[in-house]
């Protein structure tokens, strides 16, 4: 449960080399680091953090143009332990690297925006043509229409009924309008009205009544609608052989931006990340200095890289020896708990000499959500889910999801339910029992809140944090009022038989709270601390009591909070009576739809809820008793311009 042990290692060496061991460092994905400016004074860095990363150009460069071209570049990076990193320090001609990137992104655009005006002019011709599919076999010279001095034309539809009444009132021939029908549909009609043009306004506001859409002819249209067809359809295919032309010419474009992405992306960020490495590591005229920490377990093997370096020295320390550097957090799990860090630093970080949390979330985690979502197939049904998010997309949540399910279907056989059905394996039914059930989350909750304080204890002894450790509310002072309150309570009710009397568990209570109460000056008396109360005694007396108070209550709603989760379990039993009853067939049987549709409802609306109560349980009633969340991450060096 603790975090990786690391070292801090001192690199120094002729400033000749500085760039080989910062390239080793950058390919290393378990080097951390510091930045030598904090840790060594009065030297200069060797490279400003003010200056451009002359890198940072080409890589936004190269960025744009796979992102213009479709190109994933996470596939055009090496993945780290199997095929290696690049060897040696990559030979970049940047300005050459510079024009192909460049050119090949203009012929890239200017293929794109050819491709795109064909496009635009084919599908206004197709549109013209599907307007010509409407005229119809009306023979008129589109040219001449176009034409006329004394006459308007309009092109358009109308629905059936306006058509109709038209006719029958004899609208569509008279002094003032002329309509042809060129197309009539069984719900629309379209055709063609001719007007003076000094009585076009009054008929185009009567046929705007009669909810004609007008659609205009474009002038490309020549001669007969029939001719005028014909050359249309010829320019179509056409333009589609233009376009497809043009679209192999642009698959050989992409082909060359896939093969500069391949070419120049790794090297692009390595040289990144070496020059941003130049930013934390300090100089002398002829020296470098280098500060990185790394597991122990890699020292024996980091040095032996250094010994290539004629000039490179590297003495070791352990964080103890070097208190003025606060070392970072380097999680490292069980792979079953691994998931479960996004949980953790979604929170913050352990400390260094802290326990990590991450078994105990996971472990309580997965009790808590298999409890509260107790089903065998609807677990087994977000354990695939899970896995498949996973493996198809890999989302850190499905892994997690995945695990969750599993601990859900175990519940599930041990309540006997199988997609809200309970009578195709025995258990135990929740609503059956539900004050056993209830009692046995509270109990959960107990067994928990002693948990999180044995880790702080055993924290304030790492941390060599008297007070933490013996005199707090979740130190041993603390542990011991909890238990000394539960077991007088339990003892005073006859749920607990004690061969002696309960006042003595009682007595112990108060004791310990009169050690939490006087934790700090207790703390400052064993530490030898000049000053044994640290503030104003009167403020801090008062203050104190109020502060006891506080964590009285805490103990409580802490404990009673726990009840959630044999809440839940009742609660999914009778979610999916309610939908076995809503299934129900006269018959006596079950509607298969209502079931499917009512477990799909169950599995996304209360799996969401319980993975959010399990978290929050987590957050406001565990981690508060031990994690401060504190801590800095390990940040690894390799190729950190994959993340940009």
């Amino acid at each position: 449960m603790a975090v990786t042990k690391l070292k801090l290692m001192n690199i120094s060496g002729s400033l000749g080399e500085a760039t080989a061991v910062l390239h080793m460092c950058a390919t290393d994905p378990r080097i951390h680091i510091e930045d030598a400016s904090s840790v060594i004074h009065g030297l200069k860095l060797l490279s400003s953090s003010n200056e451009e990363n002359p890198y940072k150009e080409l890589s936004a460069s190269l960025r744009a143009l796979a992102g213009a071209a479709g190109i994933d570049l996470s596939e055009k990076t090496k993945a780290p332990g199997k095929s290696g990193p690049p060897e040696g320090i990559p030979d970049l001609d940047m300005d050459e690297a510079r024009r192909l990137i460049k050119g090949c992104a203009e012929k890239l655009k200017a293929k794109n925006d050819e491709i795109g005006a064909a496009n635009i002019s084919l599908r206004e011709n197709q549109k013209i043509l599907e307007q010509l599919d409407h005229v119809g076999n009306i023979s008129a010279n589109l040219d001449a229409l176009f034409n006329f001095e004394f006459v308007k034309f309009r092109f358009g539809h109308m629905p059936r009924e306006a058509y109709d009444s038209i006719t029958v009132y004899g609208v569509a021939e008279t002094d003032d309008v002329f309509f042809i029908a060129s197309s009539v549909e069984k719900n629309e009609v379209w055709g063609i009205y001719f007007t003076p043009r000094s009585k076009s306004e009054k008929v185009d506001s009567m046929f705007s009544i009669l909810h004609f859409e007008r659609v205009r002819i474009s002038e490309k249209a020549h001669g007969t609608p029939e001719s005028a067809r014909v050359e249309l359809a010829k320019e179509i295919e056409a333009q589609k052989e233009k376009i497809s032309a043009q679209r192999a010419e642009l698959a050989g474009i992409m082909a060359e931006a896939s093969e500069l992405a391949e070419r120049y992306h790794e090297k692009f960020c390595l040289l990144f990340e070496i020059y941003e490495l130049k930013k934390k590591i300090a100089c002398t005229k002829t020296g470098f200095h280098l500060v990185a920490w790394l597991p122990e377990s890699h020292v024996k093997e980091f040095s032996e890289k250094l010994s290539k370096f004629s000039s490179a020295a590297s003495p070791v320390n352990s964080p103890a020896e070097v208190p003025y550097i606060t070392p970072p957090t380097l999680l490292k799990n069980f792979f079953l708990f691994r998931p479960f860090e996004q949980f953790v630093k979604m929170y913050g970080l352990p400390q260094y000499n802290e326990i990590d949390p991450t078994p105990f979330l996971a472990l309580t985690y997965i009790l808590f959500f298999g409890i509260m979502f107790g089903d065998l197939g609807q677990g087994l049904t977000i354990s695939l889910a899970g896995f498949l998010l996973w493996r198809l997309k890999g989302i850190n949540l499905g892994k997690i999801a995945a695990v969750l399910g599993l601990s859900s279907a175990v519940f599930g056989c041990v309540f006997g339910s199988v997609f809200g059905l309970d009578d195709i394996i025995p258990g135990y039914n929740p609503l059956e029992h539900i004050n056993t059930v209830l009692i046995a989350a509270v109990g959960l909750g107990v067994a928990t809140v002693s948990g999180a304080a044995i880790i702080n204890i055993l924290n304030g002894i790492k941390q060599k944090n008297i007070e933490k450790a013996v005199f707090s509310q979740n130190g041993i002072a603390g542990l011991a009022f909890y238990w000394a309150v539960i077991i007088a309570g339990l003892a005073m009710a006859k749920y607990l038989p004690l061969p002696i009397s309960a006042m003595a568990f009682v007595g112990l209570a108060v004791f310990c709270a009169a050690l939490i109460y006087l934790k700090e000056p207790l703390g400052n008396l064993v530490m030898r601390k000049s000053k044994i109360i640290p503030q104003n005694p009167g403020e801090f007396f008062v203050t104190g009591l109020f502060e006891l108070f506080e964590i009285v209550l805490s103990f409580l709603t802490n404990t009673v909070s726990f009840i959630r989760v044999g809440a839940f379990a009742l609660n999914h039993v009778g979610m999916m009576s309610v939908v076995m009853l809503l299934a129900q067939t006269p018959s006596g049987g079950k509607n298969p739809a209502v079931v499917i549709a009512g477990n799909i409802v169950v599995i996304a609306l209360e799996g969401l809820i319980v993975g959010i109560q399990c978290l929050r349980l987590q957050y406001y009633e565990i981690f508060g008793r031990f994690f401060g969340g504190s801590g800095r991450m390990f940040v690894s060096n390799e190729f950190s311009m994959k993340k940009n």
